[in-house]
């Protein structure tokens, strides 16, 4: 398939970048490099209609923010960003499709810290839901992804911590390694459960993990967020 051999070489590029990158010696720029190959990737091959952004989500629905995101891929036609033009934008989790964690590595320090975000996010999502005066159902939130270059955990690490928070709007991505994904056991009563996909194996010409990512990335701005009153929004402030 043409689109697998494209987005093959798309990793193969991304993985040689990782490569430059490590002769950067500051820690700091090292890991926004990295970052920065991750969003220009999306903002060069997601549709229009979806922005890239970094920084802080927040609701119109309720006081809290969220920590720094590395990336946040939101509504771009009809979500208002502040400070778009800045290095760190502030974006309403009300048009967020996606909240993007990008690391040079997965490991168990990466993982403790995603829990720990994502987990404020969910709460920030759940608050605005609660608070919300539309009669209508919701966007229940955004989806979550880890990204990281290098997997130095084990699948089955990774599958314990998705089992153990419970995290179905969670996928993991090791560039090196394959991904998570979220299966239906026959049984439709049970509940979905995550397995662990090696789809990286150079000597085969197999580098489909970048694939995987992006389709889940694009499968997750297929969801509509709810229409803001943006009058109503200011008159209740």
């Amino acid at each position: 398939m043409i689109h697998a051999k494209i987005l093959a070489g798309f990793q193969q590029q991304l993985q040689a970048t990782y490569d430059v990158s490590s002769t950067i010696r500051h820690k700091g720029e090292r890991g926004r490099s990295r970052e920065s190959g991750v969003a220009r990737f999306l903002k060069e091959n997601l549709p229009e209609a979806y922005g890239v952004g970094t920084g802080e989500v927040f609701s119109f629905n309720t006081e809290g923010i969220s920590p720094q995101c590395d990336l946040v891929v939101y509504d771009r036609m009809r979500t208002p960003i502040f400070g778009k033009d800045k290095s760190v934008q502030q974006i309403p989790i009300e048009g967020v499709f996606a909240i993007i964690e990008v690391r040079s590595i997965i490991d168990t320090a990466a993982l403790e810290d995603a829990r720990t975000k994502f987990g404020a996010i969910r709460a920030l999502a759940k608050e605005a839901q609660a608070n919300s005066a539309s009669r209508k159902r919701d966007s229940e939130g955004p989806a979550f992804f880890l990204f990281g270059f290098k997997l130095k955990s084990t699948p089955q690490r990774c599958l314990s911590f998705l089992h153990d928070t419970r995290a179905e709007d969670t996928t993991l991505v090791a560039l090196d390694a394959g991904h998570s994904v979220w299966v239906r056991p026959r049984d439709k009563k049970k509940s979905l459960r995550p397995e662990w996909l090696p789809t990286h194996d150079p000597e085969m010409g197999m580098y489909s993990a970048l694939g995987f990512f992006y389709f889940h990335v694009l499968s997750a701005c297929q969801s509509k967020p709810q229409s803001l009153d943006f009058i109503k929004i200011w008159l209740s402030c």
